[in-house]
């Protein structure tokens, strides 16, 4: 396996891909197949479509933190992770799901594309901000 540290072009896809079977998807199928020997969730339906989502961001959200470790002090990494956005994806979420989620944002609003395009524009103007990850979903998480 290759030294990670080591970012020049001849990064190999199967590295990261065997990583990722080991480290994430082994755990999801492994989780998989013990399933109904665990407790049951009280997991909603939508839940499900979500998941691959809430899986990869928490991995996207790590991998900047070790690109940062790797880049710095040259470039700055940073990402953003925005709450549910009346875009095509958040469109898809019944009505009923969306007016909730709504309603428990603090802002009693969702995000906008502008708002995410504001947060990058402040990582890309900022030259002191790197490894973070700007929560941006109205106060849902909170």
């Amino acid at each position: 396996m290759r030294n990670f540290s080591d970012l020049d072009d001849g990064v190999d896809e199967d590295d990261w891909d065997r990583c990722f079977a080991v480290n994430v998807k082994s755990h999801l199928w492994l989780f998989h197949a013990a399933r109904k020997w665990l407790e049951k969730s009280n997991a909603r339906e939508e839940g499900a479509a979500v998941f691959p989502y809430t899986v990869t961001k928490a991995a996207q959200i790590h991998l900047i933190k070790s690109l940062v470790i790797i880049a710095a002090p040259a470039i700055r990494v940073n990402c953003v992770s925005p709450g549910v956005m009346l875009t095509d994806w958040g469109l898809s979420f019944p009505p009923e799901r969306l007016g909730a989620v709504k309603e428990q944002n603090k802002l009693k609003r969702f995000a906008t594309l502008d708002d995410v395009a504001e947060q990058v524009k402040t990582y890309v103007t900022s030259k002191t901000v790197t490894g973070q990850n700007a929560v941006i979903d109205a106060g849902f998480s909170l």
